[in-house]
């Protein structure tokens, strides 16, 4: 009994690469060269990914996303758990906290004499800590759970925003750190998220900081327009979607066993006691003989190992929308003398004494103000000579690197091919597997390229479609939601789903929120509205469009009747009128100059119906549905006297 029962616990044998492992490790090395190059000749490409600015919406509707995500993860742990996953009165002592994960502070400080120099307090910044390995007990750490709550609200409202993400992002440090053994996968992702964070400028919309910019540029007569809101540095967001498409690429990828292959795998994860959120064997059990919950695992694995491929939409719509616009750049030879400059300085000084460390900034410097101050402006059409040379080098440095991933898949198929006893002869033959695996690693991408050029140039409806949907975000995206909605609603896994969609915000344009607001205000069309088919005729007909009825109400939409706003002709009247459309994101409201109107009188508002009149407060309670920033006052709805809050807010006092 017990000699089986060891076998099954043996560590499975690995497998001895030893063999390729030095020429593998150069193939690797040269394929990461070879992608270093390629930036260094095109720096006009980095450059539009990196330093382009960018709307700040999307940003700023995910600081609201994660901001409540960073609440909800929190006050999870203080209710169910506060007391002894994080005091002194629960698993562990501060002294034992504090030597298990207490990094280089378990050294440098001691509770009766302190540090010994003071340098060591940066020294004890620079890895684990928290200021609960110095005092832990229940009340100090319920007022740092207070602390992250009120920096997080802050956060989250936008009021000192760059300021509040900061300490936000500390908070959060203070109690992770405190005691690891709890982590899950979210914890580690809100860790991660949490540090990106504080790079990225998402006070400049839907934020109170916003407003108040605004609301001063009105006030002042400064613009004579609606301001707009800032533009924010892209790079932040751009790290953002790869340490999304990093997470579920690489989940995807370690997914190999036999359970992922045949869609079994779902099956177990539903059946796991400390996982599924209550009991139903036998309806996974059907589901899973019906090819339900097969399918569905399918599905995800796939769509996790591909999700990467929403960069290459992302690129073909920058370059369709910079081609339409007349702003797309070739290759400039100026700027990547400059790049291979800076890469030769920066290798030069690698290995150099420390005090050659700063010579790169100072060239690129000097670079900097000879190119502004007596040369001409750079040529950026990427027609000439030089611009063609550059072209074709950066493109050979890409043909490099699939030629090395094609040597890497015939490794792969020669040391991880396990062929089955009962296969055909044709997949047992793994050197001529090895050689397709490398020639199809070759071919897919050239004829996938190929393809979408040839789309783009011949078939330009057929390419949008490719473009916005198989390579779109409203394809990854949702069905991305739509599989985490389904995890959390079957399975308990913390909160990791929540911290994962709350940063999709971050892949929409401008546009996007645009529409999503459109369609957020309008009601669905009613059977011959809006370009929604007429109700047909005949009972068959009439059966197949009520299947489908819930998708039609979906896609068809049509404006509300809207409230209109009474306003006088006065200057303070009409600054009044423009603080409203600031709020308007829905545009449910129209105007109206009515020239009799008193000046300094209340803010008026009449019914869609044209029948009754709302003034003050009671117009201001009308105002919190239609406005999303008012959101928050709804459930407040019937309390006396948020009216009139809500027109303290928006700055309407007659």
């Amino acid at each position: 009994m017990t000699t089986p029962l060891l076998l099954a616990l043996a560590k499975k044998k690995e497998i001895d690469v030893s063999a390729h492992i030095d020429v593998s490790t150069q193939a690797l090395w040269i394929a990461a060269a070879a992608v270093a190059i390629f930036f260094i000749l095109r720096p006009e490409l980095w450059r539009r990914i990196f330093f382009e600015r960018r709307d700040a919406r999307p940003a700023a509707l995910t600081r609201i996303a994660f901001g409540i995500t960073i609440m909800w993860t929190f006050l999870d742990l203080l209710v169910l758990q506060g007391e002894f996953l994080f005091t002194d009165q629960g698993l562990l002592l501060t002294e034992m906290a504090r030597k298990n994960y207490g990094g280089k502070m378990r050294t440098l400080w001691d509770p009766e004499y302190g540090v010994e120099h003071w340098w060591d307090y940066f020294m004890i910044l620079t890895d684990r800590w928290t200021v609960l390995f110095i005092r832990s007990d229940p009340p100090f750490v319920y007022a740092m759970f207070g602390v992250l709550f009120f920096c997080c609200t802050m956060m989250i409202i936008g009021w000192r925003t760059r300021l509040f993400t900061v300490l936000t992002w500390l908070a959060v440090l203070q109690l992770y750190n405190y005691n690891p053994i709890y982590f899950t996968g979210g914890d580690t992702v809100l860790r991660v998220h949490a540090f990106f964070m504080i790079f990225v400028d998402w006070g400049q919309a839907y934020s109170v900081d916003s407003w108040r910019k605004r609301r001063k540029a009105i006030s002042k007569g400064e613009t004579a327009a609606l301001p707009d809101y800032k533009q924010i540095a892209g790079w932040p967001r751009i790290i953002f979607m790869i340490q999304l498409a990093a997470i579920y690429s690489s989940t995807g990828l370690l997914k190999s066993g036999k359970t992922w292959a045949d869609g079994t795998a779902l099956y177990y994860a539903l059946n796991l006691d400390h996982f599924y959120r209550f009991p139903n064997h036998l309806m996974n059990a059907w589901m899973t003989k019906l090819y339900i919950t097969r399918g569905a695992a399918i599905l995800v694995h796939w769509w996790e190992i591909l999700f990467p491929l929403l960069f290459l939409g992302e690129a073909l719509r920058g370059w369709d929308r910079d081609e339409k616009a007349g702003t797309w750049q070739g290759p400039v030879p100026r700027w990547t003398l400059y790049c291979v400059a800076m890469a030769a300085s920066i290798y030069g000084v690698w290995y150099g004494p420390s005090w050659t460390r700063p010579l790169p900034l100072l060239l690129l410097a000097g670079l900097i103000l000879v190119d502004r101050m007596w040369l001409k402006e750079a040529d950026t059409s990427g027609k000439g000579a030089l611009s063609w040379v550059v072209r074709v080098s950066s493109w050979a440095c890409v043909v490099v690197f699939f030629v090395v991933a094609a040597y890497m898949a015939d490794l792969g198929v020669h040391y991880y091919y396990k062929p089955g006893a009962k296969v055909a002869a044709f997949w047992k033959n793994k050197e001529m597997l090895g050689t397709l695996a490398s020639v199809m690693t070759l071919v897919i991408p050239a004829f996938a390229g190929g393809l979408i050029l040839g789309l783009r140039r011949w078939a330009p409806k057929v390419y949008l479609f490719v473009r916005d949907w198989l390579l779109g975000k409203r394809f990854w995206l949702v069905l991305g939601f739509l599989f985490h909605l389904g995890i959390d609603a079957s399975m308990n896994v913390g909160t990791f789903v929540q911290v994962m969609i709350a940063v999709y915000p971050i892949w929409l344009a401008g546009q996007d929120i645009d529409k999503m607001w459109w369609y957020l205000y309008r009601l669905p069309a009613k059977p011959g509205e809006g370009g929604r088919p007429a109700w047909p005729e005949g009972k068959l007909k009439q059966g197949l469009r009520l299947a489908i009825a819930p998708f039609e109400r979906a896609v068809y939409r049509v404006e509300r009747d809207p409230w209109v706003v009474v306003h006088g002709a006065d200057d303070v009247d009409v600054r009044r009128v423009a603080l409203l459309r600031c709020w308007d994101l829905g545009q449910r409201l129209r105007f109206e100059l009515d020239e009799d109107r008193a000046k300094g009188a209340p803010l008026t508002l009449r019914a869609p119906d044209g029948k009754s009149t709302l003034t003050g407060a009671d117009a201001g309670a009308v105002l919190i549905p239609l406005f999303p920033g008012l959101w928050w006052l709804w459930p407040l709805s019937l309390v006396p006297g948020v009216g009139k809050l809500a027109v303290l807010i928006l700055r309407q006092r007659g």
